[in-house]
């Protein structure tokens, strides 16, 4: 059961408990807020988990990324020392080999702003889940004390 699911079940026991007469409370039944609260202890690792596999994925992207900026920018150095004997030459490789520089270093930066904002998505995606699922567990913690409070008057 994903967290979603699981936070949306317990908002739907919230919204479906019994509320007290002439107040904002509502009683809710213990072994299923702990039910709750262990199912969203299970998943939260999962969650977590895919966090870490996508910045791991990330940091594949942007090292390809950098391993093939610097193939471009060997290449480009290779073909310049090839081309320095005749003057003519040497100007053109030259002007080919700052081409190549800019165009590896244009590649190596799109690469890595759709990384970082790839992985900027995924953490607000997951940051928003967290927190939800964190009121969830606080408003059902406040709840818990409330009636806890109510039931000892």
């Amino acid at each position: 059961m994903s967290v979603e699911k699981l936070l949306d079940d317990m908002e739907n026991m919230l919204v479906d408990a019994a509320r007290v007469p002439f107040t904002n409370k509502r009683v809710l039944d213990e072994d299923d807020l702990a039910r709750f609260l262990d199912d969203l202890r299970e998943q939260l690792p999962q969650e977590l988990d895919e966090a870490k596999r996508i910045i791991s994925e990330r940091q594949r992207i942007l090292e390809a990324g950098q391993r093939e900026a610097q193939n471009v920018v060997e290449q480009a150095k290779a073909y310049v020392i090839k081309l320095t004997d005749e003057n003519i030459i040497n100007k053109q490789a030259q002007e080919q080999a700052n081409e190549l520089m800019a165009q590896a270093r244009k590649i190596a930066g799109e690469l890595q702003n759709d990384a970082v904002a790839y992985a900027d998505e995924v953490f607000k995606h997951i940051t928003a889940h967290l927190e939800r699922t964190l009121d969830v567990v606080r408003q059902g913690h406040s709840d818990l004390q409330q009636n806890n409070n109510n039931q000892k008057k």
